[in-house]
């Protein structure tokens, strides 16, 4: 009974070795797989990085864009009233040149 014993024995043995290698194998799979998702993330992360950088420069080109739009308005106006300006004045000397000459 004993060499039963030990056959049995050996057997539950050589099982859980082979049982043993498989996790082995299982783990540096997914040991593996761990390593590229970090490297994916870490590729994202940068790549996330870098569009929050360039988000926040082009808000701060839409806000100058804004002011120089302002600007520009404001300029507009100004040479409007100067060009009614000119010729309220030019009617004004025409008729003036007109009466006294």
């Amino acid at each position: 009974m004993d060499v039963a014993r030990f056959e049995t024995l050996e057997t539950h043995v050589v099982a859980l070795v082979k049982a043993f290698a498989g996790v082995k194998e299982e783990n540096a799979q997914l040991d593996q797989s761990v390593r590229q998702l970090q490297e994916a993330l870490a590729t994202q992360q940068s790549e996330l990085a870098r569009l929050h950088a360039e988000r926040e420069e082009l808000l701060q080109l839409r806000t100058r864009l804004r002011a120089l739009q302002q600007e520009r308005d404001i300029i507009q106006q100004k040479l409007h009233q100067m060009l009614e300006t000119i010729e309220w004045l030019e009617a004004h000397t025409r008729l003036e040149g007109g009466t006294s000459a």
